[in-house]
């Protein structure tokens, strides 16, 4: 067999057997596709063995391919080698006894100043007209499509959501009394996610209102100017522009937001294992790599506090 049709039929096995996100499917693809063309037109599963798959790896690092897309592709081609073999494909598993250095890097996450976040809510609000208090939400309903742009900023800012979290939540799963969201995320885990304070419950209640006013077939919360559901492209979209409006001085996407929630949190004190559930990611260690965007609070903190001098004026 050839390793086209191998590939193709990988990824349609992907697709129906396991949970994973369009976005890592996408990238698996293109992944295969990179080391179909590295052997060739025409080339067959049964050319596939230790020697390529780790000349092809060389190669990808020669050409500058950063540790995280590296490690990527070579979790791309072990799926897919562990795949064959299952599939009587190949005799072995060319992966077995095979190790890689590929390099580790360690990029923070990219996270707004405060100072930025206050303008870009500030300017959604405006254009939302939900810049006061909470008497002041009415005109939400009569721009619901600046509304839905600030909603979702508002939850990934408040709560920290993946923005395909954001878009996929279904009217049915906001239980407005409780203030709280259910959410499905990555591998069908399942949590809740909260209304932080009154003006973004009164928001969502506003904005669900709106929704119901208009009506609509589908059952997901966010919808766009059609009143079909917001895509996650779209609602990057979305901020994007917003942000430029804003006049903040680089493009904002929905991840930096969750960053931003994340170290908010963290600077705020509140503990990792709490902020592990409500990003729901796997484990602490994913967690921890927003200790070390919080230096600038560690500073600001220990600064005050200050303890040569106060010991000098004792």
């Amino acid at each position: 067999m050839q390793i086209y049709e191998a590939h193709a039929r990988y990824v349609r096995w992907l697709l129906v057997t396991k949970d994973l996100s369009p976005h890592t499917i996408r990238a698996y693809h293109g992944d295969l596709a990179s080391f179909e063309r590295y052997l060739g037109g025409g080339a067959r599963v049964a050319s596939i063995g230790r020697t390529n798959l780790v000349s092809f790896l060389e190669v990808q690092k020669a050409a500058g391919l950063s540790p995280a897309s590296l490690r990527r592709r070579a979790s791309a081609l072990r799926g897919f080698c562990r795949w064959l073999l299952s599939e009587g494909l190949l005799e072995a598993d060319p992966w077995s006894g095979t190790s890689i250095a590929l390099g580790r890097s360690r990029r923070l996450p990219r996270a707004l100043p405060a100072h930025e976040l206050d303008r870009l809510l500030t300017f959604l609000k405006g254009a939302a007209g939900a810049s006061g208090e909470l008497s002041d939400l009415g005109p939400v309903r009569e721009r619901p499509h600046e509304s839905t742009t600030l909603l979702a900023v508002a939850l990934m800012v408040a709560t920290g959501v993946r923005v395909h979290e954001a878009v996929g939540i279904r009217h049915q799963d906001v239980d407005l009394p409780s203030r709280a969201i259910r959410l499905v995320g990555k591998g069908r885990r399942e949590r809740h996610v909260y209304l932080t304070n009154q003006w973004i419950s009164g928001l969502m209640g506003s904005y669900m209102d709106t929704r119901a006013m208009i009506g609509g077939s589908h059952p997901y919360l966010l919808f766009n100017t059609r009143h079909e559901p917001l895509s996650p492209a779209a609602m990057r979209s979305r901020l994007a522009k917003a942000a430029s409006a804003a006049g903040l001085p680089r493009r904002i996407t929905p991840h930096m937001l969750r960053h931003t929630a994340a170290t908010q949190l963290i600077e705020a004190g509140v503990d990792i294992r709490c902020i592990q559930r409500l990003l729901c990611h796997a484990s602490t260690g994913t967690t921890e790599i927003y200790t070390h965007v919080s230096d600038e609070a560690l500073r600001r903190t220990v600064t005050d506090a200050d303890i040569l001098g106060k010991l000098a004026r004792l």
